[in-house]
């Protein structure tokens, strides 16, 4: 009545490199919030045009960090 569950097992490759991904996306949440604040909101356009891409790049690399982790739970591909 044993069954084999190594159909079911997790893709650890993946699920390290989405939280790799994940951890490189964390200095841009932080840095891009602070950056519109700082000098966005007063200084010149060029500030607040890089804080909002360095805050699109934060969230495209969480999210891909994110998908890449569940394929890698649920996937396993």
């Amino acid at each position: 009545i044993f069954i084999r569950m190594s159909a079911n097992r997790s893709n650890q490759e993946l699920i390290i490199a989405g939280l790799f991904r994940l951890a490189w996306s964390f200095p841009f949440i932080f840095m891009g919030p602070s950056l519109y604040i700082g000098k966005g909101t007063s200084g010149a356009w060029y500030w607040t045009a890089s804080s909002i891409a360095i805050m699109l790049i934060a969230v495209v690399l969480a999210v891909s960090g994110l998908r890449k982790v569940m394929s890698g739970f649920f996937d396993g591909k």
